[in-house]
């Protein structure tokens, strides 16, 4: 919902500053019947309006992408790194949880039991 919403803005922005080639052709063609360019100078006046509306539409993007990244971490939200990490280190728990329950359910572990050292017993040998 929050990313349709980003997703139009910029697709409406782009469009605010793109000029297709006809629309570029046609611009020099004005400014040609009006005198301020000459006649052979329309192909070369509309591939500039081309070139600067393709490099005004990348500004303005990397623009509106730099101000969503700006209120994205202003606001707190986690990156997908962020998320991955975490995702990582729950999924680490879990299995970490499984085993302490499976040896829970299996029990003690049957141990001899410990001696000191030097204090073992001896077997006793019965005395006629």
């Amino acid at each position: 919902m929050v990313r349709d919403a980003i997703k139009r803005y910029v697709e409406a922005a782009q469009s605010l500053t793109e000029v297709p080639r006809e629309r570029a052709e046609q611009i020099a063609r004005t400014l040609a019947g009006s005198g301020l360019i000459d006649g052979g100078q329309i192909r070369g006046v509309a591939s500039d309006i081309v070139g600067r509306s393709r490099e005004n539409r990348r500004k303005l993007t990397d623009l509106v992408a730099r101000e969503i990244r700006r209120q994205v971490s202003r606001i707190g939200f986690a990156s997908k790194e962020e998320v991955e990490r975490l995702r990582q280190r729950v999924q680490a728990l879990e299995i970490s949880e499984r085993r302490i329950r499976q040896a829970i359910d299996r029990g003690p572990a049957k141990r001899k039991p410990a001696t000191k050292a030097g204090t073992a017993r001896k077997p006793t040998t019965a005395r006629r």
